[in-house]
C-alpha cells in the first residue's frame, strides 16, 4: 500500500506487490498510534528501530519516485517479527516531497519518544525535547536528521546497536 496515484490500478497493484508485499492479517495489526495511546512513550531502542524501519521504507519509496505524504503514528503498522508497514494516507492524495516525508518522520519519532501529539509548526529545541521525555542520545539523533539529506541518511543517523522493532506483536502489549 503506497501512494502512487499516477499509475493505473493494475500497474499500481503490480508495483506495490513487487516493492512492498502486503502484511498478513492487516486487519488485526496494531498501529503505532494505538500502541502509543495504550502504552505511552516507547523506550529509545524501539523508537530508533521504528525510525530506521520507516526511513528504510521511505528510501525505497523515494528511489522509486514516489512520496508517502502521510507519515504519522496512525499510518505505521507494527505486525511484529521485525516488520513495519506504512499504510496509504487516510486522506485524499496530496503532493509531497521526500523532505516532507522526512519531516513527518521526525515528528513521528518525537511522538514515540514523548507519547505526546506534536505540533509540527512549533520549534522543538533539544532542551524542550529532553524536558518532554526524549533521552539526550535520542534527541541528538532526531536533531541530526536533515530532511534534505534523504531517507538513506536518516537510516544511518538513527541506527544504533540496541535498535529494534518488536519481534512479536505481543512485545508491545
Amino acid at each position: 500500500m503506497t501512494n502512487a496515484p499516477h499509475l493505473t490500478d493494475s500497474a499500481r497493484q503490480r508495483w506495490e506487490t513487487r516493492v512492498f508485499p502486503p502484511p498478513p492479517q492487516i486487519a488485526t495489526t496494531p498501529t503505532l498510534a494505538e500502541i502509543l495511546q495504550s502504552q505511552g512513550p516507547l523506550p529509545d531502542h524501539l523508537v530508533s528501530g521504528i525510525g530506521v524501519g520507516i526511513a528504510q521504507y521511505l528510501d525505497v519509496l523515494h528511489q522509486a519516485g514516489h512520496g508517502h505524504g502521510d507519515v504519522r503514528p496512525a499510518s505505521v503498522l507494527l505486525p511484529g517479527n521485525n516488520v513495519l508497514w506504512l499504510t496509504d494516507p487516510a486522506v485524499e492524495y496530496r503532493a509531497c516531497s521526500a523532505a516532507d516525508d522526512l519531516t513527518s518522520l521526525v515528528i513521528t519519532l518525537v511522538e514515540c519518544a514523548t507519547g505526546l501529539a506534536i505540533d509540527a509548526s512549533a520549534e522543538w529545541t533539544p532542551e524542550l525535547l529532553i524536558h518532554l521525555g526524549c533521552s539526550p542520545a535520542l534527541t541528538e539523533a532526531i536533531g541530526a536528521i536533515r530532511p534534505q539529506a534523504g531517507a538513506a541518511r536518516a537510516t544511518l543517523v538513527l541506527a544504533r546497536p540496541d535498535q529494534a522493532l518488536p519481534q512479536r506483536s505481543n512485545d508491545l502489549a
